[in-house]
This record gives C-alpha cells, structure tokens and sequence, in this order.
C-alpha cells in the first residue's frame, strides 16, 4: 500500500492547516469554486438548466444545496479584503 505525502495548507474555512488529501480541503476547494462563479452561473450549478441538465439539487438534495450556499456565503465574509 502507499501512502500520499502529507502536504498542509490553510483552510479559510476551518481556520487551520489542513491536509490537502482530505475531505476538509476537497470542501474547501469546492466552495472556493462556487464562490468564483456568478451569481447566474452558481444557481446553475445547484438548480439545473431548463433544457434538462442536472444541477446538484437533485444529485446531492435540497439539504447540501442549502449548506454549500450557506458556505460561500461564509467563505466571503471570512475573505472580504
């Protein structure tokens, strides 16, 4: 079995180091992403287009949806300059 090398860096989020093998910086990176996106482009992403493409809505559920908003909304409050 190998093992990956442990590499740290700073999660905004959980307002530590963490490691970037881990499901806490996963998190980070994918609220980092949603929070670059527009407004449009991110309700897109959660709520699915017309023409039938999925949004994260219904892969994931409402309940996700609503803690990966309430997350960017955190992450730019905690990264307002």
């Amino acid at each position: 079995m190998t093992t990956r090398p442990v590499s740290m860096k700073f999660s905004v989020l959980a307002g530590r180091e963490v490691d970037t093998n881990s499901e806490e910086w996963k998190h980070e990176c994918e609220v980092r992403f949603l929070a670059g996106l527009s407004l449009t482009e991110r309700n897109r992403v959660f709520d699915g287009e017309k023409d039938g493409l999925r949004g994260m809505k219904s892969i994931r559920g409402e309940g996700a949806v609503a803690r990966l908003r309430a997350e960017v909304d955190r992450d730019a409050d905690l990264t307002k300059a």
